[in-house]
């Protein structure tokens, strides 16, 4: 016991370290200390950060091709068996930077790699849940490809507006000052994105096409207006700084 709570204080401190205190309610408080936690184990071993990058990409492909052949209704199995399978590539996901900076070994390749496998990831994993919509909600053919197409761009255009955020509203509030109400509702749109609830959720909507649908089309929604958003505050910001440019 001694020894299990020994490793555990291990891997909150290497997670301190090398993960840092910022992230979002779920992620932090379940993929990154998971992550830490196989990220710790790892280390004395030849198992490279990419090589976790793309584990995490075929742990994706594996819950995919598991949705798309099992027919509706999805047995309660199906839907546990999926639940720890996207846990388990998101927390692979947030295991390879642990790793790499632990080892001092972050690049740009791995940093690019880990790009690509995110934007590989969402498309693999918004398909399998159209699938999963198109035969519970029996859309038709016209229906099944706006749906398909509206939630996997917006699931995208998520995925690089993050990339961008810290460069447009940083990664929280700033201390000891109160931040205008467009980048609070950006704080707060964050924190409804968190991609590790997202799986979750979606997850227990598995067994509910009209649910998980109007789930996905809210995200969708959500996405838009967070990257719609990011675009407002960054172009006012430019102009801004032009006008003083010119005045200058």
């Amino acid at each position: 016991m001694a020894t299990k709570e020994s490793f555990l204080r291990r891997a909150q401190a290497f997670q301190a370290r090398y993960q840092g205190a910022e992230g979002l309610f779920w992620i932090k408080r379940v993929n990154h200390p998971a992550g830490a936690i196989i990220a710790l184990l790892l280390l004395p071993t030849s198992v490279t950060p990419n090589a976790v990058t793309v584990a995490g990409f075929m742990v994706h492909v594996l819950a995919a091709v598991m949705l798309v052949l099992l027919e509706p209704p999805l047995s309660l199995f199906a839907v546990v068996a999926v639940l720890f399978l996207w846990q388990l590539a998101f927390t692979l996901d947030c295991t390879d930077g642990q790793l790499a900076r632990a080892r001092g070994t972050a690049g740009p390749f791995g940093a690019w790699l880990d790009q690509i496998v995110d934007v590989a990831s969402h498309v693999v994993l918004y398909a399998a849940l159209t699938v999963v919509v198109v035969r519970g909600a029996e859309l038709d053919g016209v229906a099944a490809g706006l749906f398909g197409c509206l939630t996997i761009s917006a699931s995208l255009l998520q995925v690089f507006s993050t990339w961008q955020r810290a460069a447009v509203i940083g990664s929280g509030p700033p201390v000891g000052i109160a931040p205008p109400l467009s980048l609070r509702v950006l704080y707060a749109l964050r924190h409804m994105m968190d991609f590790g609830a997202f799986l979750f959720v979606a997850g227990l909507l598995l067994i509910w096409a009209p649910g998980l649908m109007a789930f996905l089309l809210m995200m969708a929604a959500l996405q838009t207006g967070y990257a719609g958003m990011q675009v407002v505050l960054a172009w006012r910001r430019a102009s801004r700084a032009a006008g003083e440019g010119d005045r200058i």
